[in-house]
């Protein structure tokens, strides 16, 4: 008689809040707070990185590893070579045991590991200064805006966002990218547990240290042949709404999502290079500054 066994969403993704790796499978000796499948022969599990993470340079003897990704950006190092494999959502890749690899995640990455056999032959090998200035770089995610152009790539995402057109004495803040260079307002997606209010204030405190309130809706942006193209593989279009909102004091703290700020009078904010999307958004700010007139589309 055969068995089904079962290991149902909510449980693994509650695990996942707590742990950054849990086993589905395998010939495990240390006690797991997931039931899994007792199997000799093979692991099955999930890593997901909540936070940019690397791994201890190793290799297996005995082991062939693969691998899935299930969302996200990592790249792997050959450390004997010094060639770099990168892998993004939806790729599938093989390593074979005696490979002596590095490997950094991008915050946001999941995946869907197997390892045959299920045996303990994890050897850490120590770190390399190539690979730890490697690892210092990061993963720098460069972005792409486009407006209504014929060769754009298709949209495989769309992620509700916020941005706050916070205006004192006549002058606006702004946001210079690391990603791409260009100013912007302060901003960012919403996430599961709060609302799109709630994720303007958090995005703005998150990118500025300032503490604001949100006071009116300048406009919405939904236009489907807008998209920012990441380096990590994903097209995402606009659905952006703007507030507008006071902040208190202007003492802003960056975060490392931005390499500059200024207070830009509204008068001098057309001659500062932005994308296309953005330079739209800015244009119906001082439209509603003048009077009052909000844009939805």
């Amino acid at each position: 008689m055969g068995t089904i066994i079962a290991i149902k969403e909510k449980e693994i993704e509650n695990i996942l809040k707590r742990v950054s790796r849990q086993y589905l499978a395998g010939n495990l000796k240390k006690p797991q707070d997931l039931p899994f499948v007792r199997d000799e022969n093979l692991e099955i599990g999930i890593t997901d990185y909540s936070e940019y993470m690397t791994e201890p340079v190793h290799y297996h003897t005995e082991a062939t590893e693969y691998q899935y990704m299930m969302s996200g950006w990592t790249q792997y190092m050959d450390v004997d070579t010094g060639e770099v494999y990168e892998f993004k959502k939806g790729d599938f890749y093989c390593i074979k045991k005696n490979t002596v690899y590095a490997q950094k995640s991008k915050r946001g990455t999941r995946i869907l590991f197997i390892k045959v056999p299920s045996i303990n032959d994890k050897n850490i090998v120590e770190t390399p200064e190539k690979v730890s200035a490697w690892y210092e770089e990061g993963l720098k995610t460069i972005r792409k805006d486009y407006s209504h152009e014929k060769d754009m790539p298709e949209a495989n995402s769309m992620r509700p966002a916020a941005t706050v057109a916070i205006i004192n004495d006549n002058r606006i803040l702004m946001l210079k990218r690391m990603d791409n260079g260009k100013w912007t307002l302060p901003g960012g997606t919403m996430e599961l547990n709060e609302s799109l209010v709630d994720c303007a204030i958090r995005e703005v405190k998150e990118e500025t240290g300032l503490s604001i309130s949100v006071t009116d809706v300048i406009g919405t942006y939904t236009d489907p042949e807008i998209r920012i193209e990441y380096s990590d593989g994903e097209v995402r279009r606009e659905f952006t709404v703007v507030y507008y909102g006071n902040a208190e004091g202007d003492n802003v703290k960056l975060d490392n999502e931005s390499s500059a700020y200024e207070w830009i009078s509204l008068d001098d904010i057309r001659e500062y290079p932005m994308a296309e999307s953005q330079r739209r958004r800015i244009e119906d700010v001082l439209v509603f500054c003048k009077t009052g007139q909000k844009r939805m589309g």
